[in-house]
């Protein structure tokens, strides 16, 4: 309770601050409209016209109906105000809200009197309290209206700056990866080689593969940063691709790293998707991932290209340990893998983020009689 009444006097202190003026006049205007909705409801309905006492259920229920559309549309103006106050944009946006707002309302009133002049020019009667009724209810609604589009239109504006900051920010990373982290990388990897060349004792040996074991990891998990890091960046852009060569050169690519494993290729048709530059690196993982984690005396993995009419499938089968159900979805998580892994849980990760943005989708089944597979299903392109 004194949590909610210390945010509740915050909000006020944030709504009287000496960068809220637009949220003022917005709120100003929903008191202005309650005000004169009171004097029409009081003086002119009331008064002028007597009061509801007495009058037939069908005016009954539009007098109702008309109290709750003012006291509805002056709230709202107030309480828009006093939200938008309390931190929904900075100072300068709320202008573009209270603007919005008064635009809104401006032009609707000005519609409804041009109306109203127009009938008057052709002669039809227009009483004075239906004048002032349709002329609150014109600026009512046209000041919410404008407050919405005002609080949309500026909503996407911070939504897009806040985008193209994020975008930046990613491209950045990539370069301070490549140039930075990977070639670093890639310098300690190199003089690895050269140290394991002259040494003869087998503990310094044996500590020099492990070096050389990690940087490996490091280094495709460089790889596979940059890679996520220009897909959801929006680097490079998506194209109509053919699945066939793509998936031949990932395969020759496998059989020539390991050359004990067994790994089939079975295309009868192809598929073209839309795909990017970095569609090969989805199915390098899988594969690759398929004999890694094999733990049969002959791994073997059956990539199979299949189609329907408006889709295209391509699944990785291998004859490994499987996956349990309950790790079938979670494997696609960041960070997510199995305690005999060695990496850092990001390869199906960015395997179902690549895939996503294709517009595909991926998941994981049982293999008959052992193992898993791994099933990726893209819409077709012409």
């Amino acid at each position: 309770m004194l949590m909610s009444t210390s945010i509740g006097t915050d909000r006020l202190q944030a709504w009287f601050g000496e960068q809220h003026w637009a949220a003022w006049v917005i709120s100003g205007v929903g008191l202005a409209l309650a005000g004169l909705s009171l004097w029409y409801l009081i003086v002119v309905k009331a008064l002028y016209l007597g009061s509801v006492v007495g009058t037939g259920p069908l005016e009954l229920i539009l007098k109702i109906i008309e109290v709750l559309l003012l006291a509805s549309f002056s709230l709202v103006l107030v309480y828009g105000g006093y939200w938008l106050a309390s931190g929904a944009f900075e100072g300068r946006r709320l202008w573009w809200a209270g603007l919005w707002t008064m635009l809104g309302l401006a032009g609707v009133v000005a519609i409804v009197a041009f109306v109203t002049a127009f009938q008057v020019s052709q002669g039809e009667p227009i009483s004075e309290p239906t004048l002032i009724q349709e002329m609150l209810l014109a600026a009512g609604g046209g000041g919410i209206a404008g407050l919405l589009i005002g609080v949309s239109t500026v909503r996407e504006t911070v939504e897009a700056e806040d985008a193209k900051h994020q975008r930046d920010t990613l491209l950045f990373v990539n370069e301070l990866l490549r140039h930075n982290v990977l070639n670093g990388m890639q310098v300690i990897m190199a003089n690895t080689d050269r140290l394991s060349e002259q040494v003869d004792d087998p503990e310094v040996q044996r500590l020099l593969d492990a070096n050389e074991n990690r940087a490996e990891t490091v280094v495709d998990l460089i790889q596979n940063v940059r890679a996520l890091v220009r897909s959801v960046s929006g680097e490079v852009e998506l194209l109509p691709l053919a699945l066939t060569p793509v998936l031949s050169d990932e395969v020759e690519a496998v059989r020539q790293a390991y050359p004990a494993a067994t790994v089939e290729f079975e295309a009868y048709s192809d598929v073209t998707v839309r795909a990017d530059e970095l569609l090969p690196a989805v199915f390098e993982n899988v594969i690759r991932n398929a004999i890694d984690h094999n733990d049969a005396d002959d791994p073997h993995v059956t990539v199979r290209v299949e189609t329907s009419q408006d889709r295209g499938f391509v699944r990785v089968a291998d004859n490994g340990p499987g996956i349990p159900d309950e790790w079938k979805t979670e494997y696609f998580n960041a960070g997510e893998q199995g305690p005999e892994s060695i990496g850092q849980g990001l390869g199906l990760y960015l395997v179902d983020t690549l895939v996503e943005r294709y517009g595909g989708e991926v998941h994981i089944e049982d293999n008959d009689p052992r193992g898993s597979v791994v099933v990726f299903e893209f819409e077709r392109v012409a």
